[in-house]
């Protein structure tokens, strides 16, 4: 290990307790073949060349950086993204962080005030629709013209994002790189318990910033799959039980008459589309493909597909049967949520359930409807404004 990193690592156990605590749990390599440096939950590699051009504050602040990727679980969390993109969105959320807890950063590190407080999932979603627009800008398209998958991009104003990022923009300082062994899982949890517990030892001695305290936090609670908490909803409309009515055939032949495992059908399911423009594509993508799911698992009477902005601009039914093949999202206005629940009343539509996937931001209906409603929402639960019915689960893609 190069002197200069021991002892800045050093200067964090005894200045900023929460970094030093969870930076003496990585291994330190030292590997000329990367840019800057790197992260992977268990190893903190550097490149030589790039650490001499760093002073001493610029080096702890770099080391700082890293070990706020594998707190955020940045390591353990990429999925199939875009390796590049996944990086540039985790530096976005880390280093207002690194900053607020009085640490230096080299000329150039990523920093936008629009994804303060934000996750790496919400900003990768916006740098993912930024990169989409201009590359059709590119290909003769137009802002506000027809996005990919059918969604209308939102047009200049207070959804519109800023530019992406410029292909030569400076190097991150410090790269964050998938987890390499076999036991993920129980590697995040370890370094969830690990993160809490370096910032109660940091609280204790008064050197927590707020910051840190509501990342730790976010950071620290529990995941929940949407796409299962998803099913279970849908499911809980089913109510299978043991009837008489249709006897079990199993045993008839040897004259036992007993009672079969009975499913009634199931009313019609309703799910709508926030088709404003602030609901992004990837997550339309699979929220349109944990319809089908939901559809096929508990085989609705009709499945009611609803696109809203202000009013309901979309609407698609598939009887029991039917082929499922939704249509691309149309809208592109403001939001609100009203109108799908007024049309499904003013059509004597009584669904057993509605899903409404959304970013939560636009007006609710007054009166809550006399079924079940869960809502979708894109907005990390903590900042999402609250529904006054209904459930609410966290949407992440």
């Amino acid at each position: 290990m190069d002197p200069r990193i021991s002892k800045q690592r050093s200067a964090l156990v005894l200045d900023q307790p929460f970094f030093g605590a969870l930076a003496l749990r990585l291994n330190v390599l030292e590997d000329p073949a990367c840019r800057t440096f790197w992260v992977d939950g268990q190893t903190l590699g550097y490149n030589p060349a790039y650490l001499d051009t760093l002073s001493d504050l610029e080096c702890r602040g770099v080391l700082a950086h890293e070990i706020l990727h594998v707190a955020n679980g940045h390591c353990f969390r990429q999925g199939p993204r875009d390796t590049d993109r996944w990086n540039e969105a985790c530096d976005y959320a880390i280093n207002p962080i690194v900053k607020q807890a009085g640490m230096v950063l080299p000329k150039g590190s990523l920093d936008d005030a629009r994804f303060h407080g934000k996750s790496a999932e919400e900003i990768y979603a916006v740098l993912t629709q930024e990169a989409k627009q201009k590359e059709k800008e590119k290909s003769g398209g137009k802002p506000g013209a027809q996005a990919p998958g059918g969604q209308q991009a939102p047009a200049n104003g207070a959804n519109t994002p800023s530019a992406a990022p410029q292909p030569d923009a400076p190097p991150s300082c410090g790269e964050v790189r998938p987890y390499p062994g076999p036991d993920k899982s129980v590697k995040e949890v370890e370094w969830k318990v690990a993160t809490l517990q370096a910032a109660k030892a940091a609280k204790m001695r008064g050197r927590l910033p707020g910051a840190m305290e509501s990342m730790v936090e976010t950071t620290a609670g529990p995941s929940v799959d949407w796409r299962a908490v998803l099913l279970r909803f849908a499911q809980q409309v089913t109510h299978d039980d043991y009837s008489f009515a249709m006897p079990n055939r199993r045993y008839l032949h040897l004259g036992f008459y007993l009672p079969s495992l009975h499913s009634p059908a199931v009313g019609d399911a309703v799910f709508v589309r926030d088709s404003s423009g602030s609901v992004f594509d990837e997550t339309q993508a699979q929220f349109a493909a944990e319809v089908i799911n939901v559809a096929e698992a508990v085989r609705p009477a009709r499945l009611i597909v609803m696109d809203c902005d202000t009013r309901v601009t979309q609407m698609q039914v598939f009887e029991r049967g039917d082929p499922i093949e939704l249509a691309p999202v149309k809208g592109g206005g403001g939001t609100a949520f009203s109108d799908p629940f007024r049309r499904l009343e003013e059509e004597g539509i009584h669904p057993a359930f509605l899903v409404y996937l959304t970013d939560m931001e636009g007006r609710f209906p007054d009166i809550a409807p006399p079924y079940p409603v869960l809502w979708a929402s894109t907005t990390p639960l903590r900042r999402a404004r609250q529904a006054p019915f209904g459930e609410t689960v966290e949407v992440i893609v």
